[in-house]
């Protein structure tokens, strides 16, 4: 499999709108897709099932958070138990929810003194639990400001994307998480991670600028394709870009910059 993370310092920039339609991408060409939602408040599973469905998952136990809860006591989990299939577009993926256990297991991880890398739970939770049988898969968190999430997310995969725009402190806070993940990344974070430039139409004299912006203060390799602010892009499942065609071709050309940045061979199932 191959791991993706979707980061951000700062609320509200489009990280899991645009994890939702790469996934899309994915799932168009065949392959087949699981999304995993590490945020306790699960935004993402609720934008996809609703907050009754994500209610009912806590309810039942089937969260990301009861199951890695159940890891790190020495139990078996077979991830197909956690996963829910939901829709994405015009195609079906799996997700395995986020809900408020999450936070109880993280914090087991992290402050009870009994794992010595707790950086690296998740990661070998999905190898040992069967995340291989899907060919990649995506992972959604908190921005950085709970900092225990984006350095899990960040050990946990093979490659970063950092969503962002240009406007207000965004890009200094940018900047900030990138030198604290250079700090413990194991793998230098330029070769990593890249920026995905959000919320710019660089066809206008003012995103124009605005891309100028985020060249000048944060120097970090990113994606040549900018996305631009279009009402096109939603998180709802029905995709609505695939109807507006200048967005269309926004995530068509992201979609190839991904595909070579992954530079391996994804298997279609």
């Amino acid at each position: 499999m191959t791991t993706i993370a979707f980061l951000s310092a700062s609320g509200g920039v489009g990280k899991t709108t645009m994890a939702l339609h790469l996934a899309h991408k994915f799932l168009e060409e065949g392959i087949d897709v699981l999304l995993v939602d590490l945020d306790p408040s699960a935004g993402l599973s609720a934008t996809l099932l609703g907050d009754g469905g994500v209610g009912e998952l806590e309810a039942e136990g089937r969260t990301v958070g009861d199951a890695l809860l159940k890891f790190m006591k020495g139990q078996e989990v077979d991830l197909a138990d956690y996963v829910v299939a939901v829709n994405v577009g015009r195609y079906r993926a799996s997700l395995v929810p986020g809900g408020d256990s999450l936070s109880d297991a993280m914090g087991i991880a992290w402050f009870s003194g009994s794992r010595p890398s707790p950086e690296r739970v998740v990661r070998e939770f999905l190898e040992r639990s069967g995340a291989g049988r899907w060919g990649v898969v995506l992972l959604d968190t908190l921005p950085f400001y709970e900092r225990r999430y984006t350095l899990t997310a960040a050990y946990t995969a093979d490659k970063i994307v950092v969503v962002t725009h240009p406007y207000g402190s965004e890009p200094a806070r940018v900047r900030r998480m990138y030198g604290k993940l250079a700090e413990v990344a194991e793998a230098a974070v330029d070769i990593k991670a890249r920026v995905l430039i959000n919320k710019v139409d660089v066809r206008t004299r003012e995103g124009r600028e605005a891309y100028k912006i985020v060249e000048r203060t944060l120097n970090l390799p990113r994606f040549q394709t900018a996305v631009a602010n279009r009402v096109a892009y939603t998180r709802v499942p029905a995709m609505e870009y695939v109807k507006d065609k200048d967005a269309r071709k926004e995530l068509d050309s992201l979609y190839r910059e991904v595909k070579e940045w992954l530079s391996v061979e994804l298997s279609v199932y």
